[in-house]
């Protein structure tokens, strides 16, 4: 293990500027202590990521995603971004310990991944589960910004197709009332969750609209 404080999957993201924690898992939190099951042993596979099968089949993070995203894994993205994140070997083991860490708390497989694309626009988390969606916790309480004297809070949450999502356009960008919005205005970061079935996808992106957010769960999901 280098004696680097990029040897760590935090600081990893923080190297890259992911906000709002490493790991939501928070997020996926309900009946805990239901569907009891063995958590001992990994669900991971190395070549995947981590990777875990149910009956419903396995969980399997691809290596690469639209938008130019590869998984940070594969210890072959350009030098200068490489060096934001830990070895490769390093990197999939703390993945591993991540899909180990889900099937111990929650008694079910779970998968984790880092990806960031190859021109440095873009980097993702995603974390999948095989349990059913429960609550998502937003960024900020889903407040009528007008109720605050806001066009726009600097944080809101969203539904998009049958995703759910917390946006956040960074501090002190919120949008005064009577002002306009700029639509094409790119989120600093953007949080979803996509239930289907008894499986959850979850992506956290910066340099990626809501959409393609979106979009990226939906192809994980349609796999």
């Amino acid at each position: 293990m280098r004696d680097n404080p990029r040897t760590t999957v935090v600081s990893a993201l923080l190297g890259v500027v992911l906000l709002g924690g490493v790991v939501v898992f928070t997020v996926l939190v309900p009946k805990l202590g239901d569907d009891p099951q063995s958590s001992s042993g990994s669900s991971s596979e190395s070549s995947t990521g981590g990777a875990g099968a149910t009956p419903a089949g396995p969980i399997d993070l691809p290596d690469e995603l639209p938008g130019m995203l590869v998984a940070a894994d594969l210890g072959t993205l350009p030098p200068q971004l490489a060096q934001s994140f830990p070895a490769a070997a390093d990197l999939m083991k703390q993945e591993d310990s991540i899909a180990e860490g889900l099937q111990k708390v929650f008694g079910v497989p779970g998968a984790f991944r880092l990806y960031a694309a190859t021109d440095a626009s873009a980097v993702a988390q995603l974390t999948v589960l095989d349990r059913a969606p429960g609550l998502f916790t937003p960024d900020t309480p889903p407040i009528d910004p007008a109720v605050i004297g806001l066009a726009r809070a600097s944080s809101e949450l969203v539904k998009v197709d049958d995703a759910v999502c917390s946006v956040n356009y960074g501090d002190n960008s919120q949008v005064p009332a009577g002002q306009p919005i700029d639509p094409a205005q790119q989120p600093q970061a953007v949080r979803c969750q996509l239930g289907a079935g008894e499986r959850t996808y979850e992506a956290t992106t910066q340099g990626l609209t809501v959409d393609a957010t979106v979009e990226l769960l939906h192809g994980l999901a349609d796999a």
